[in-house]
């Protein structure tokens, strides 16, 4: 009984530091210089927001109709919590026992809310869309903007069709059951296409009802939440396992302990639930108030996420032996799809709730990797930039970067099955976005470290931490890397080698569009190619 309350204890101490730091950047927002104009009505907050992007030579684009609870909806679905337990659960008791539910989750939201906390504090001083690159390329430079851009966008890209095929092999799962037929990669493949094409008809309606779709799933979330752990206490009233069990690093056999770095990889498969968070940041020309509502939708997105989670993982993971069999910790199946299907009688019903919570998170997604690519092509940082910068004018959605988003999120999704199929090929793709993601989070809080809090855009955020950002930033910065090198053994190799293999492109790319840069300037200047260099470098554009 003393591991349990050592382990509540645990999870006791990392709301605590939660609490702390929510605190910490309440007093920091109280005590700061910043005045919301929202108490004045939405035209007065809206010339605000505009002046604040104005100064960062953007126009107003796209349109502001996101308040804090779509933005709040939007990160929160980002990172996912139903579709992360329907991918994810299995495997990761699978490689480290009950422990990683009741040990391991604890520790990884820690992290996890430490390394939202810093990425806050940067979309309170840069509130642009474009999360990560427009953070690196402001506080630091251009090219290191590049390449936090592509990182981040292949992550979320990712992201993208790991949730998009959960919902795809969820809805054919059902309609095989319903219709008799044999459920294969092809028809999953083909769901996958019309599920794709329904977040793209979505996503070109504007931003408005795109706002309240984000606002409806994280109530969609919450029912999902409550129906699963209502139905756990009402069907058995009382734990199939003792709660003894999550604490005793018991392997998934049950019949000897956990070693060290299988209860290590278990942990890391679970990094999903806390990757993902800045989505909120790549709304921000679109949100009402950024410099204070997306950091919230930022950090709350992972606390709350930590918080369901955790009750989440520890019901099921008591009860769902008795539904699915005692092979739950030494099978990779989806432990919610076995839960629908074999249980409760077959009710489809659970599992048609279920794609609907994913099928929001992949919405989602496409709506984060659209502006993405939108913010990117506007700097003229991709190929074809006129055209996917294009805004449409009855909507004030860049549907071009929409598109292309869905594409090639199919197309990363059937190039993850081809190399590596089936769970491995989940697996391969989890760990190019795990990858792709830490590294695009690294390289604007290494910025942030190396200024030492010094720069005229960090002091006059509104939402900072003080003279605690330095210690967190560091223990963000650490972990990233520390957890970012263990993924790499831990998730398999294909997904390194996809990341090596964008690092060689953008490279490659990064070099032609230096030269062309270069040229125009040279030619519009009229100055020697040295003195236009050491003169970008001068104003961080370099």
């Amino acid at each position: 009984m003393l591991a349990v309350w050592i382990g509540l204890l645990l999870f006791a101490f990392v709301c605590g530091c939660a609490l702390l730091l929510t605190a910490r950047a309440q007093h920091r927002i109280r005590a700061s210089r910043h005045i919301s104009m929202t108490a004045y009505g939405s035209y007065a907050q809206a010339q605000q927001d505009k002046h604040d992007l104005n100064l960062f030579g953007l126009a107003q684009q796209l349109r502001r109709r996101l308040g804090a609870a779509a933005s709040f909806g939007l990160s929160f679905q980002s990172l996912g919590l139903i579709g992360a337990v329907f991918l994810f659960a299995g495997p990761a008791l699978q490689k480290g026992g009950p422990s990683v539910v009741s040990i391991g989750l604890p520790i990884l939201a820690l992290f996890g809310i430490l390394v939202s906390a810093s990425l806050a504090e940067m979309s309170s001083a840069v509130p642009t869309a474009g999360g990560v690159y427009h953070w690196a390329s402001a506080l630091g430079t251009r090219r290191w903007g590049w390449y936090a851009g592509w990182f981040h966008l292949a992550g979320h890209l990712a992201m993208m069709a790991l949730m998009n095929g959960a919902c795809a092999f969820i809805i054919d799962k059902m309609l095989s059951a319903w219709f008799i037929y044999s459920s294969s990669w092809l028809t999953t493949g083909i769901l996958l296409g019309i599920i794709t094409v329904t977040q793209v008809l979505v996503n070109l309606w504007g931003t408005g009802r795109t706002g309240a779709l984000q606002e409806a799933g994280i109530l969609l979330h919450a029912a999902v939440l409550a129906a699963i752990i209502g139905g756990i206490f009402i069907a058995f009233g009382q734990s199939v396992y003792s709660p003894k069990l999550l604490y005793t690093f018991q392997n998934a056999s049950l019949d000897g302990h956990v070693t060290p770095w299988a209860f290590i990889a278990g942990v890391l498969v679970l990094q999903k639930l806390f990757l993902g968070m800045d989505g909120a940041a790549q709304a921000s020309e679109e949100t009402s108030d950024p410099r204070l509502r997306v950091p919230w939708a930022i950090y709350l997105s992972s606390v709350y996420t930590m918080i369901g989670g955790f009750v989440l993982f520890m019901c099921l993971t008591l009860v769902l032996p008795a539904i699915v069999g005692t092979a739950l910790f030494s099978s990779s199946d989806s432990l919610l799809a076995a839960a629908a299907l074999d249980g409760w009688q077959g009710n489809s019903l659970i599992l048609a709730v279920i794609a609907a919570a994913i099928w929001g998170s992949g919405n989602s997604e496409m709506l984060i990797c659209s502006r993405a690519v939108f913010c990117m092509a506007r700097d003229q940082a991709l190929p074809f930039s006129r055209a996917l910068s294009q805004v449409s004018r009855e909507q004030q959605s860049p549907i071009a970067a929409v598109i292309t988003t869905a594409v090639f999120s199919v197309i990363l999704f059937g190039a993850g099955r081809m190399v590596d199929g089936g769970e491995a090929g989940v697996s391969s793709l989890l760990g190019f976005a795990v990858l792709c993601l830490q590294l695009a989070y690294v390289i604007p809080i290494w910025i942030k470290l190396r200024l030492r809090g010094r720069h005229r855009l960090l002091e006059d955020a509104p939402w900072n931490l003080g003279s605690y950002s330095t210690v967190v930033n560091w223990t963000a910065l650490v972990w990233l890397i520390l957890s970012g090198a263990l993924a790499v053994f831990a998730l398999g190799r294909w997904g390194a080698v996809g990341v090596a293999i964008l690092l060689i492109i953008v490279m490659v790319m990064d070099r032609k569009y230096r030269k062309q840069h270069l040229a125009k300037l040279q030619s519009r200047l009229k100055r020697p190619k040295g003195e236009i260099i050491r003169i970008e470098r001068k104003f961080h554009l370099h």
